[in-house]
Formats: C-alpha cells, structure tokens, sequence
C-alpha cells in the first residue's frame, strides 16, 4: 500500500475530516476513480454520522438543562460519554 492511499483509508474523527472525505470522494467521482453507487453510499454514511452527533448535541442540551433544575448530581443525570446506541 502506497503512503497516498494509507491517507486517504484513514479519515481524522473530526467536522474537518469529514468534509476531507466528502471533498476527496467528489473529486475522485469527477475523475472517474468513484462511481455513483459509491459516492452515494459515503454521502449516507456521512449523513448518518451528522445526524447522531446532532442526536448526542441534542441529547447534551437536555441534560444541561435537567441539570440546572436539579439537587443533586443523580437527580441532574448529565452525560460526559458519548451515547451507547447499542445494548
């Protein structure tokens, strides 16, 4: 595996990184590196990782917000993880 295609298999965890992958698979579907089927399957996985961090803000709002009504830090029950989405 070349030092080109190591970068771009690893995608930094990050708002930016995620732009870099949609950007990278808009070029490579421009010049004719991708197709369609798999640009759209990056654009819904993109999708999908927008949307549960728009879930998780969501969620952290709420909390804080339960938290300036509460007590107690048990009663207040604010999130420092990340969300399990799985049992």
């Amino acid at each position: 595996m070349t030092k080109d295609k190591q970068e771009i298999d690893h995608i930094n965890r990050t708002s930016a990184g995620l732009r870099d992958a949609l950007f990278d698979e808009m070029d490579a579907l421009r010049n004719g590196t991708s197709n369609p089927t798999r640009a759209n399957a990056v654009s819904k996985l993109a999708s999908g990782v927008v949307e549960t961090v728009r879930m998780e803000m969501d969620v952290q709002k709420h909390a804080a917000s339960m938290a300036k009504k509460a007590t107690t830090i048990d009663e207040a029950g604010v999130l420092s993880d990340p969300l399990k989405l799985s049992a």
